[in-house]
């Protein structure tokens, strides 16, 4: 929904920065849709990163917060939510997030009631690529998993849903190529997603 990613690798290397400490491209693609909780976890084992994961996650999220005003949301966002909610089909927000974080980006959006259902990562034991985070959201919406469709931008986000037994529409904001052996459904953006759904 959101072009996320540079802003978090952004905050991620500051943190990593401000202990003397050099975070990369390919480790922050490691932990894209995995949770915040386990990109402190790998600072930790390939870093070396001193900090608790709990502060660590906590100052990720205030200076994510902080700049929540240089996120866009990703093209063809509102259209298909309005498209969607024109055909009466119920909405649910399932991220890795935290529900603050959630609750910021969204009220930023004015997106907030768009939705029937909210899942954040904080609500499920087990973060992407398990699928609960997507099964919960099912759930809260009265459908049965394969009733619903995922719209992903992460691999780990795929292949969540993917155990679910979610079908799933991959977005990619990078390496298409990637996600071709886990769905057969890729698109540029989310007015081809729309297009996709028959909306």
């Amino acid at each position: 929904m959101v072009d996320s990613e540079p802003l978090w690798w952004s905050v991620e290397r500051t943190l990593a920065e401000g202990h003397g400490l050099v975070w990369t491209d390919e480790m922050a693609e490691l932990c894209i849709g995995t949770g915040l909780p386990n990109t402190i976890t790998t600072m930790q084992e390939l870093l070396g990163l001193e900090l608790g994961v709990d502060e660590g996650v906590g100052w990720l999220v205030q200076a994510f917060v902080s700049r929540v005003g240089e996120l866009e949301l990703m093209a063809g966002c509102r259209e298909l939510l309005d498209a969607a909610s024109g055909a009466g089909l119920p909405l649910a927000l399932a991220s890795s997030s935290t529900q603050r974080l959630i609750d910021v980006v969204l009220s930023h959006f004015g997106l907030t009631e768009r939705f029937d259902a909210i899942v954040s990562g904080d609500a499920v034991p087990a973060a992407k690529p398990a699928p609960d985070i997507f099964l919960l959201a099912a759930k809260l919406l009265a459908l049965a998993p394969e009733r619903c469709v995922v719209l992903e931008d992460s691999l780990a986000g795929v292949t969540a849903a993917r155990a679910g037994a979610i079908p799933v529409i991959a977005v990619p904001e990078r390496e298409p190529a990637a996600f071709e052996r886990l769905t057969d459904y890729i698109v540029t953006d989310l007015h081809q997603a729309r297009r996709l759904l028959g909306l």
